[in-house]
């Protein structure tokens, strides 16, 4: 559990720079929101990984190749988080299934467009995969509600109330700054870990791959104002890219 809240703190020392330097103020209520943000995601951190390092704790009744605990673990401490921390409505938090109507167009054609990049890029990497129902109906289900509610809802959420969102240059806005870094930490999530000895453990290549996703979902999410599109982006990208790899 150490360990996991450890590697939790590094991923948000390595952000901390962006939320210090960005903060809308510098005042009380910012701090406060600023503080939920980080005990949050350390909390949401603790409970995905908690069944993998502490077995007993683990409630799959099979032999299973996936932290399907972890993820409902961190699902219930959402859903707890949300009951408990009253500040914002869930509409602040993106968590509603009403969508923008002016962006429902263009968030569609995106969907479409990461779908088949997806695909495409599972297709040409040469990687082939048994047949394993298992993988899929994780794949398919659990990644996206787990990681839109956390990084797309409740952090995106925190960090819209408490940072100033857009770094401007010559007038000219350039990237939304809770975006980028709840991208970050999706990235670092999926990159950036301790081993048994703390010794760190860091692959580029997911890193920038997440971050990317990250960044994507993230503004699908801030244009549509719900997480929908980022959460059945996210599902099907999953389920699909590890589809067409299977025999």
């Amino acid at each position: 559990m150490t360990r996991t809240i450890i590697e939790g703190i590094l991923h948000l020392l390595m952000v901390s720079p962006i939320l210090i330097l960005t903060m809308n103020s510098r005042n009380k209520e910012t701090a406060k929101i600023l503080v939920a943000f980080v005990l949050f995601f350390l909390i949401n951190h603790s409970l995905l990984y908690m069944p993998l390092e502490h077995v007993e704790i683990q409630f799959t009744f099979w032999k299973t190749n996936w932290n399907w605990s972890g993820k409902i673990y961190a699902i219930f401490g959402s859903v707890a988080f949300l009951i408990l921390y009253r500040k914002f409505t869930l509409k602040d938090y993106f968590l509603t299934i009403k969508q923008n109507g002016n962006f429902l167009k263009i968030g569609f054609l995106t969907i479409v467009s990461i779908l088949a990049i997806q695909v495409i890029l599972s297709l040409i990497s040469n990687i082939n995969k048994n047949w394993d129902l298992e993988t899929l109906l994780f794949q398919f289900t659990l990644p996206g509600i787990d990681e839109e509610i956390a990084y797309r809802g409740i952090m995106l959420g925190l960090l819209t109330k408490s940072l100033s969102n857009d770094i401007k240059f010559f007038g000219k806005t350039t990237i939304n700054v809770s975006i980028l870094t709840t991208a970050m930490l999706f990235g670092f999530a999926h990159s950036f870990h301790l081993d048994k000895s703390l010794d760190v453990i860091f692959k580029i290549t997911p890193f920038i791959q997440s971050t990317i996703y990250g960044i994507i979902w993230g503004w699908l999410t801030v244009k549509s104002g719900s997480i929908l599109s980022a959460l059945i982006s996210h599902n099907l990208g999953n389920g699909l890219s590890n589809m067409v790899l299977m025999k």
